[in-house]
């Protein structure tokens, strides 16, 4: 069980520490940067943990916007905290009840202006409650640029940033509250470009660069029905031309595979490399696969799963106002007019089932163990949506990575103090994995992401690793 005294001290820390979280929320919020751009975004987290002490890395891995801060005594273990701050294209949003763009490339519609401020303030908090006490013990965060590719984690991974980590502990916002110990899905994804003849419409071409794509999208997805039920496969056109009477010298098509089973999601993305080139064969343009990143799926860990639980009950669940509830029952409404509001306000253990999102963070779980906190919104607000990015930027967002703060905290704290449940951790993904080959995981776009993020996703970037 967890001490009093750690309890106690990690509930006055983080009473202090509160303002300096909610006032990153909304700056985070205020200023959204797309995937592999969060200069700004990460500077922030890192000067304030800076500022609390922390010693701090910048351009880790030889990454612009990744960063790993440490604090702590030596002769324990090593707790690192993760950092997302990365935005969404195009999901640009006033923080109303309705649909109100921004001028702004981007918005905050996963809701990392919450991770990275509430999961850097648990690693302040839990470093000085650590300091206090006299436990040993390291706090590590690890700044994590691209999320939303999947892209961050797994380059620092291949950097070896997570060098020397014990555990890692992370939270994210979705449609439960409570402590994970279950997977979710592997995800596989790339880009692929098509070169042809660019001409008038009127002029029928042998060589038809979005032709091309339109079949391959055709092949593919009839293929992975046929040979891979169990994977969803989901394109976007790029650079795919401005009117009909200009036929496109070039087009690209993004592909994501993703499934509960990485294997298969592997063999289903193997299948849409093959399709575009058949493809590209048969319509007499040039092909060339430009891969992103893959990533397993959560390892599942109990141990870490519980220590987390527990320290959840004695933060309590999320302290929702009756206004933050007018809010969201307002922007549920908007968002699904014939449903009442659904919003989980009980904090559980959930080791059963599996979740529909894929997280970077994935892979590393299969080699580090990993917990996981989430808190919830409403079942009404769909995420990745306009409306994750209004209500990410009300107020009424704050109570839920606010518990999540303060449970993070005490988790660690809890763990180090504890180092026994530490190796316990280690020794349930070892029986975990084993038998499971793990060679490095494969990731592309590394030149692109480092040297010039911008031509990612203006569609211009040409980068064969």
């Amino acid at each position: 069980m967890t001490d009093m005294t750690h309890i106690s001290t990690v509930a006055d820390e983080w009473r202090k520490l509160k303002p300096e979280i909610e006032k990153l929320f909304e700056q985070q919020w205020a200023d959204p940067e797309l995937p592999g751009m969060e200069y700004r975004s990460s500077a922030r987290l890192a000067g304030w943990l800076e500022a609390h002490d922390f010693e701090v890395t910048r351009k880790a891995g030889g990454i612009p916007t990744a960063f790993v801060a440490r604090s702590g005594r030596a002769g324990g273990p090593a707790i690192a905290i993760l950092a997302e701050y990365d935005a969404l294209p195009g999901l640009g949003n006033e923080a109303i009840a309705g649909r109100k763009g921004t001028a702004q490339i981007a918005g905050h519609a996963c809701g990392h202006n919450h991770i990275g401020p509430a999961n850097a303030g648990a690693a302040i908090i839990a470093a000085r409650t650590l300091e206090k006490l006299g436990i040993a013990g390291e706090v590590r965060v690890i700044g994590c640029p691209a999320e939303e590719i999947l892209w961050g984690k797994i380059a620092l991974l291949r950097a070896g940033m997570f060098a020397g980590i014990d555990t890692i502990l992370t939270s994210h916002g979705d449609y439960q509250t409570g402590a994970l110990s279950r997977p979710c899905q592997s995800v596989v994804s790339g880009e692929f470009i098509f070169n042809g003849e660019a001409s008038h419409g009127g002029k029928a071409l042998a060589s038809n660069a979005l032709q091309t794509a339109e079949l391959a999208v055709s092949l593919a997805e009839a293929e992975c029905a046929s040979a891979h039920p169990e994977v969803l496969l989901r394109h976007v056109l790029r650079k795919s031309g401005i009117m009909p009477s200009i036929t496109p010298a070039e087009t690209r098509v993004w592909f994501t595979a993703r499934g509960y089973d990485f294997e298969a999601v592997q063999l289903a993305y193997d299948a849409v490399n093959k399709a575009c080139a058949e493809a590209s064969q048969r319509n007499g343009t040039k092909f060339h696969h430009q891969f992103i990143a893959e990533s397993r799926g959560y390892l599942p860990n109990d141990v870490l799963g519980k220590a987390l639980f527990e320290a959840m009950k004695s933060a309590g669940p999320p302290q929702w106002t009756a206004e933050d509830l007018a809010f969201m029952q307002k922007l549920s409404t908007i968002c699904s007019p014939k449903s009442e509001m659904t919003l989980d306000r009980d904090i559980r253990y959930f080791d059963s089932g599996q979740d529909y999102y894929g997280q970077d963070d994935g892979e590393v779980s299969w080699r580090i163990p990993l917990g996981r906190i989430n808190w919830a919104y409403p079942e009404q607000v769909p995420i990745h949506h306009w409306a994750w990015t209004a209500l990410s930027g009300h107020r009424a967002s704050h109570p839920g990575p606010l518990m999540a703060s303060h449970s993070l905290a005490l988790g660690a704290v809890t763990l180090l103090s504890l180092p026994e449940r530490i190796a316990a951790a280690k020794a349930e993904l070892a029986t975990r994995v084993k038998g499971t080959v793990l060679s490095e995981p494969r990731l592309g776009a590394m030149s692109t992401m480092i040297n010039d993020p911008a031509s990612f996703w203006d569609s211009t970037w040409v980068d064969a690793g």
